[in-house]
């Protein structure tokens, strides 16, 4: 058996019986073989030094196993007014007082030192930097506990501005001034919000800024503007200042300018009387002041007015105003009114001038004028308005017309004849009874009829001054008429009369009383505009029968479904026309007619029913005699 020394325990097994019967190990008093062994005082300190390593092996091992408690990284949004307070925390619990280290302080704000809320919490008071264009900033923070000291971790910081607010006044007055006279008011702003608001003030004439327009306010910042009003003419005035950075606000600016001369009325509408195709007008002018002015008065060609005015103090003088001679048309420009100080605008209107027509000459005299012939002459209507007329006429016998209604536009100028036939010699006087709309006239006509006088074709001279009326120079001059000669209408050209024969597709449709469609085929022609004539009948200077193709004015030409439509509108009721179509090139030179064709406008229907009183009575009493009489008869042939 070796010896037993050092660390070794020995065992030692008891293999006697059990009560059971079984065998069972037996240890052998383990400390009576070690005081046998080891003498008694080597043991006990063996002991005591075994105690005394038990409590160390443990704490190293505890030691050897705890960390301090993490803390939170934490990303944060603060506003840049004011400053924020940010909470730093750790992950779980730590069950003590924990300590909280600012390892690395903010690159651009300030950061407080940790104050302490809980046991395992704190809280830092961040202030954000005043630089706006910075966004962002960090610190970083650790946790000290009994374990020692945390690795640090990083608080990402995002600032966020509050939008700028401009805190600006609802409306500015300034007041009733003088026209001329500047008026000065203040404009102040200010940032209620956060952020930078950058921008411009807007306004318009007669305000302006004294001064610069733009702004640059940082929170709580105020600017201040010089608002100039200075308007040039009497009124109310109203506008808005604006701000580039806060569009959907705005200023109002409200002024009232009393001029130093006031126009009356405003505007200054010119009126047309009788025929006279001048309007004319007038304006009163006011002085408000206590001084005497010269005012001068400009305005465009197409006015007439005085060039100056002088008004005495707290006067009132009337100036008249026309337009220009031959200015038939719409009118719309303006009075210019200058003086010391002072420039002033009024608005000039007046409508179109109607329809005006007039006759020339102002009398018509036939002059040696043969029993039983006929004569002629011609008389000229005019359109000096501006719009369309229908001219209408009558006379009475022995004069006679061959037409008696016409359209003239506007400006239009055309001959018609007045002829005279009388069977017994004399004197005779009658009126050119003309129509135009509401306005009529009359030209007074006189003949001198004699038994052994000349037919006379000369045109008619006006009386007591006006010159003849120029006729055709190339016309042969009159002649006597032969007593056998006959008076027979010569045949009519064959470019006055429609197509003997309509080319394919040809047609008039829709006829009115004052309207109709006239239809041919796209294939007809290849030219881009056509134009729509109506064959109008006269006689020439020399007293022969002549015809004119006249455009209608209110055509209107479309295309669909392969062919061309012009309706035309404006005709007259009750009357046979022959119209023709021009084709028109893309140069505008006029070709040869397409076609012609002739139609009738119906009349107008009368809204009074016709009746024949007398027939109808006259129709009535024989039916009634006629039944009496039945009667009659049947009651005798009974008896």
């Amino acid at each position: 058996m070796p010896p037993l020394g050092g660390n070794h325990i020995i065992g030692i097994r008891d293999t006697s019986a059990r009560k059971d019967g079984r065998a069972r190990p037996r240890c052998a008093n383990v400390s009576a073989t070690v005081q046998r062994m080891i003498p008694r005082p080597a043991w006990l300190h063996a002991l005591f030094f075994c105690l005394m390593l038990l409590p160390a092996s443990a704490q190293r091992k505890e030691s050897a196993g705890i960390a301090p408690p993490p803390p939170v990284a934490l990303t944060v949004k603060i506003r840049r007014e004011g400053k924020t307070e940010i909470p730093l925390k750790i992950h779980g619990r730590a069950n003590e007082v924990l300590k909280f280290l600012i390892r690395t302080p903010p690159i651009h704000g300030k950061v407080s030192e940790p104050r302490k809320t809980e046991r395992e919490a704190a809280v830092v008071v961040y202030e954000p930097p005043a630089d706006l264009a910075i966004g962002t900033d960090k610190f970083l923070f650790s946790v000290q506990s009994s374990a020692g000291v945390s690795a640090p971790v990083e608080v990402g910081i995002t600032i966020v501005d509050q939008p700028p607010l401009l805190e600006i006044p609802d409306a500015i007055e300034f007041g009733t001034v003088r026209a001329g006279t500047p008026v000065t008011r203040f404009l102040e702003i200010t940032n209620r919000g956060g952020g930078l608001a950058t921008g411009e003030v807007i306004v318009e004439a007669p305000w302006k800024i004294d001064g610069p327009i733009g702004y640059r306010l940082k929170t709580g910042e105020l600017a201040i503007y010089k608002l100039i009003f200075t308007p040039t003419t009497g009124g109310t005035f109203e506008k808005v200042a604006r701000f580039t950075s806060d569009p959907t606000h705005s200023t109002t600016l409200r002024g009232l300018a009393e001029s130093a001369v006031a126009a009356s009325p405003n505007p200054i509408v010119l009126r047309q009387e009788g025929s006279d195709p001048v309007r004319t007008g007038t304006v009163e002018l006011t002085n408000q002041t206590d001084e005497p002015r010269t005012l001068q008065l400009k305005a465009d060609a197409r006015l007439q007015v005085p060039p100056q005015v002088s008004l005495p103090a707290r006067a009132k003088v009337e100036v008249p105003i026309q337009s220009a001679p031959g200015d038939v048309q719409a009118l719309e420009t303006e009075l210019r009114i200058e003086g010391q100080d002072l420039a002033l605008s009024v608005p000039v209107k007046a409508a179109v001038v109607g329809p005006i027509v007039r006759a020339s000459p102002r009398a018509i005299v036939f002059e040696n004028v043969a029993q039983g012939k006929v004569a002629a002459v011609q008389f000229e209507l005019e359109n000096v308005g501006g719009s369309t007329a229908e001219v209408t006429w009558s006379i009475a016998a022995p004069f006679r017309t061959a037409q008696n209604s016409t359209l003239l536009v506007a400006g239009e100028k055309r001959s018609f004849p007045l002829e005279i036939e009388s069977k017994s010699a004399g004197r005779f006087r009658a009126w050119l009874q003309c129509k135009v709309g509401a306005q009529a006239f009359d030209v007074p006509v006189e003949a001198h009829v004699g038994a052994g006088a000349q037919a006379s074709r000369r045109t008619a001279t006006s009386q007591p001054s006006d010159s003849t009326i120029p006729g055709d120079p190339e016309a042969p001059a009159a002649t006597p008429e032969s007593p056998d000669a006959q008076n027979l209408p010569p045949a009519a050209p064959a470019d006055w009369l429609e197509d003997a024969i309509r080319p394919v597709g040809v047609g008039v449709s829709e006829v009115t009383s004052t309207t109709a469609t006239v239809k041919w085929p796209l294939a007809l022609s290849t030219d881009p505009k056509f134009r729509v004539e109506a064959r109008e009948l006269y006689l020439a200077p020399g007293g022969d029968l002549a015809a004119r193709w006249m455009p209608i004015g209110d055509q209107k030409i479309v295309q669909a479904d392969g062919f061309h439509a012009a309706t035309l509108r404006g005709l007259r009721p009750g009357m046979p026309w022959t119209v023709r179509v021009v084709p028109i090139s893309a140069q505008g030179e006029p070709g040869e007619r397409l076609f012609a064709v002739r139609f009738s406008t119906p009349a107008k229907p009368t809204l009074q029913p016709r009746t024949f009183l007398l027939p109808t009575l006259a129709v009535a009493l024989l039916g009634l005699v006629g039944w009496r009489l039945a009667i009659w008869l049947r009651q005798h042939r009974s008896f």
